[in-house]
């Protein structure tokens, strides 16, 4: 929920008058309205030093719950954004140390909790969140992030002022202007990293917190990270005990975020991770009301019935007695909203990811619902990505061996790996290449591929994109090395010497690249709070999170013997398959994973006929747009788009190729620039 600004002048800079920052502050949240619609509070420091803005959606504590807060002293003062489950247990203990709370929020908890551990408070914190606190004695910021980053949180330094905001069009409204950061765009920095497309502006990391004293320093540092057991360490439990550890862990998960005081849905399409979060809460609706009935909504490609999930979705809701909303979705549809999605999501996209849940929340706000469960963070946390399978292949596993699990040997996963990259096509390291003792340098930084495979569907630009002179002043482009550096050093550690065991090292790489900087940006948080729509990704509960953790490998991706001697079969998230088969039907539990990936529409019925996104991607990109961007290379795009435009080709998979990727990915500039008033890079 909610949306947050705050600004803060140091010691080392004048700081405007109160009339000044509380203006500022107001046409900050304008910008972000769309987060929080409900109302909106500022506060401003006697001094004028600090400002924090706030716009809410009213979810918890819907009579008392505005924002800033404060302590009653008025000596702390602070934003939150997000949701904190398991509040009122922790407000009770509080309350019978002394511990007095103004309302019933659970974003109050922030300000005891700061008053009793100060910066050891995080660790009390379960959900998804983001906030600003000032402490008005020690004249000093505290900032946090949640643990994976579900709620976005940007900070900068601009003319001496240091900004946080929810988004990065907040700071327009504080007197930020706009510049591109061109190695990053080069760089694919907000992919890679902690930077973005503009000059100066980072993410806070997920699972940081930051410190911004009176003298101007900023100072982060990490409070929680995922962390795995080593390769040799044996099994945590029996069998049969792991998989009902991981039930009960996710039932209490999705307990905690069916806590709203609005109505609430479920975002449903044909997969397991949805339908066991559907399942789930539909269970334990009706141990309260055995006649509960859940809503859930789910997007119909209704020009391409191929990859259409919605008759799965329609099955599963049959099944637990929920209510489906089919949202149709063609590609005229989409691309309607793809510039919106680019807007609300500050990065470039290069696919209809965001537009397709843009259009779904938009339908759920329509129904009256401001809350609504998803998917996110399955595939990471327990292994369903199809790159996943040959990271696993990399080393045997001690402890899925103690289970007395049977497993493929050395030179059967070998060949498993050769039989695997030849059907998926997966751009992979052999593992002869993946030696930390390799004499013929540059050596690899990590021991996988996953950054490879999960990265390339997601690649920007080639050499060829750029002018000669920005190539010549960054370097050439190398995305993947880019990647591997952006990975913590103690965990390329782990990597290098085989401390965790490769299919870790991968998922910990997807959680912090894929899930963190893209899904949860463009297809999470931005498409659902652009109609004020608050999604909880119950998979995503650090409890949930630290314990699938700790369990072998071969639980995650289990290899399963053919009916011929070293065939095998590699089922994906199969001990998540195992916690929730009692929730799901026997078509979702045997199904494989399907990416949400909403089509294009197809070849035209007319072959000079153009498509909806060739339309647009013809109107949009042009000599003037793509020169004023001062750093693409128009006579390479006109080609790319010539090209384009007279011959789309159409992909199996249903996904947009190459050029359609990189082709909306310069509109994407077009876009932030337009709406960000970005000058244009001079050369």
């Amino acid at each position: 929920m909610c949306g947050l600004t705050a600004a803060f002048s140091p010691d080392s800079i004048d700081p405007p008058t109160r009339d000044v920052v509380r203006t500022r502050l107001e046409k900050s949240l304008e910008t972000i309205k769309h987060r929080g619609p409900d109302s909106r509070g500022i506060y401003v420091s006697p001094d004028a030093r600090v400002g924090l803005g706030h716009v809410r959606l009213a979810i918890i504590d819907l009579p008392t719950g505005q924002q800033p807060l404060s302590d009653e002293e008025e000596l702390i003062h602070c934003v939150v954004t997000g949701e904190i489950y398991d509040h009122e247990r922790i407000r009770t203990e509080m309350q019978s140390q002394g511990y007095s709370f103004k309302s019933k929020s659970d974003s109050e908890l922030v300000v005891q909790l700061y008053k009793r551990d100060g910066f050891n408070l995080l660790p009390n914190l379960r959900g998804e969140f983001a906030f600003v606190l000032y402490d008005l004695k020690r004249r000093l910021l505290f900032v946090a992030r949640d643990r994976f980053g579900i709620k976005p949180l940007y900070y900068t330094v601009y003319n001496g002022c240091i900004m946080f905001g929810s988004e990065m069009k907040a700071f327009m409204g504080l007197g930020w202007q706009a510049q591109w950061d061109i190695e990053s765009i080069v760089q694919n920095g907000e992919l890679c990293d902690e930077r973005t497309v503009f000059r100066g502006v980072q993410k806070l990391p997920a699972g940081y917190y930051a410190i911004c004293r009176a003298s101007g320093q900023i100072q982060t540092q990490a409070y929680w990270d995922l962390n795995y057991p080593a390769a040799t360490s044996p099994p945590p439990a029996t069998l049969d005990t792991m998989i009902l550890k991981v039930r009960e862990l996710l039932v209490e998960a999705v307990r905690l975020r069916l806590r709203s005081d609005v109505p609430l849905a479920v975002y449903l399409s044909g997969g397991i991770d949805s339908s066991s979060v559907a399942g789930i809460a539909t269970h334990l609706l009706r141990e309260k009301n055995p006649n509960a009935k859940l809503t859930t909504f789910t997007l119909a490609y209704i020009e391409d019935p191929i990859r259409d999930e919605s008759p799965l979705a329609e099955r599963t809701a049959a099944h637990i007695g929920a209510d489906l909303r089919k949202v149709d979705a063609t590609e005229a549809l989409l691309v309607d909203f793809l510039e919106e999605s680019i807007w609300h999501s500050e990065q470039p996209n290069t696919s209809f990811h965001g537009a397709g849940k843009v259009i779904l929340s938009r339908a759920v706000r329509d129904a009256g619902f401001k809350v609504v469960l998803s998917g996110e963070g399955s595939d990471e946390i327990f292994a369903g990505y199809p790159w996943f399978p040959l990271d696993y292949l990399q080393s045997a596993d001690p402890a899925g061996i103690a289970l007395g699990i049977p497993l493929p040997s050395e030179a059967e996963r070998h060949a498993i790996v050769d039989e695997y990259h030849a059907a998926t096509g997966i751009l992979f390291r052999p593992l002869s290449a993946m030696s930390p003792h390799k004499s013929n340098a540059p050596r690899p930084l990590i021991t996988t591929g996953s950054h490879l495979a999960s990265l390339t569907g997601l690649l920007r630009f080639s050499t060829s994109v750029f002018h000669p002179k920005v190539v010549e002043h960054t370097g050439m482009p190398d995305m993947f090395r880019c990647a591997e550096e952006g990975i913590d050093a103690r965990v390329r550690e782990k990597s290098m010497t085989g401390f965790w065991h490769p299919l870790n090292v991968s998922m910990y790489f997807t959680v912090k690249s894929l899930l963190g900087r893209f899904i949860l940006n463009t297809v999470g948080d931005r498409s659902d709070m652009m109609h004020s729509v608050e999604s909880r990704p119950a998979f995503l509960d650090h409890h949930v999170v630290n314990y699938v953790a700790s369990l072998p490998p071969s639980l995650k991706v289990m290899p399963i013997a053919g009916d011929s001697p070293g065939k095998w079969q590699m089922v994906e998230k199969w001990i998540l398959r195992q916690a929730v088969k009692p929730y799901i039907t026997e078509e979702i539990y045997l199904r494989k994973k399907v990416s949400f990936d909403p089509p294009p529409s197809g070849p035209p019925p007319v072959a000079s006929q153009m498509l909806p996104l060739q339309k647009h991607l013809k109107s949009r990109i042009t000599q003037e747009t793509v020169e004023r961007l001062g750093f693409i290379n128009w006579s390479y795009i006109e080609e790319l788009l010539s090209e384009y435009l007279e011959s789309p080709k159409f992909l199996p998979d249903g996904g947009l190729d190459r050029t359609a990727r990189l082709l909306m990915t310069v509109l994407s500039y077009i876009v932030l620039q337009e709406r960000f008033n970005v000058p244009s890079y001079k050369l």
